[in-house]
């Protein structure tokens, strides 16, 4: 059984290294893009909410709406329907390249959820607290309200790179490639499940590493 396992790897080393960096490509362009858009989109649906500091109902629904809509279309039918505005961006609707579009667009609208329940999440004499203290709206975000969640935006980002990292896994359909293209075409259609469970066994430890940075990041921000 082991030598099987070690048949795999040898065949299959290039091809899986290969896999492994097309999926850290399409990952990392999604993951700076979430980051940024989603905690700006995300202090928006903060400010615009009900009883926000700058209510507003219709800023409100058309960010909530974005975020509600393209989560709640399975990923699979996502990735078809976004192979247009993929021509429209990059200039092709396949490729790792195109790949990047629907995963950045499920990060963003995911991440900005976290984050509007995050900033919820903090106390709320905080804003009389920066307001006495002469802030603006600017310097209420970055100087308080983000320095008081910034413990909880690192475990929602640590999930949201997760979530990322399982959507990665059926970007073949568009010819996005990865693990999970590797681990379905060579290994579940070719009957070679030796190199599907390799797959499966890098993933994991991908996931362990990166909920382990993660939590670490987060108790080191954590002043509670």
């Amino acid at each position: 059984m082991i030598d099987g396992y070690i048949k795999s790897f040898e065949q299959f080393g290039e091809p899986l290294f290969q896999a492994l960096i097309e999926t850290f490509d399409m990952m990392l362009t999604a993951m700076v893009l979430s980051l940024v858009l989603g905690v700006i989109l995300g202090f928006f649906l903060f400010l615009t909410r009900t009883n926000g500091i700058y209510q507003n109902k219709f800023i409100y629904f058309i960010l909530s709406g974005f975020s509600n809509i393209t989560r709640s279309i399975p990923f699979i039918l996502f990735i078809i329907v976004m192979i247009p505005l993929n021509r429209m961006i990059i200039g092709t609707g396949f490729g790792v390249d195109a790949s990047k579009v629907p995963l950045t667009f499920i990060g963003i609208a995911t991440f900005m959820r976290f984050t509007e329940q995050d900033l919820l999440d903090v106390d709320k004499n905080i804003y009389e607290t920066s307001y006495a203290l002469g802030a603006n709206t600017l310097q209420y975000f970055t100087h308080f309200l983000l320095r008081e969640a910034r413990s909880s935006l690192v475990l929602s980002f640590t999930s949201t790179t997760v979530s990322l990292l399982s959507y990665s896994t059926v970007m073949g359909i568009i010819g996005g490639g990865g693990l999970g293209y590797l681990a379905i075409s060579e290994g579940y259609h070719n009957f070679n499940y030796e190199l599907m469970w390799i797959i499966i066994f890098v993933m994991i430890i991908i996931v362990h590493l990166v909920q382990t940075t993660g939590n670490f990041i987060a108790k080191k921000y954590d002043k509670r």
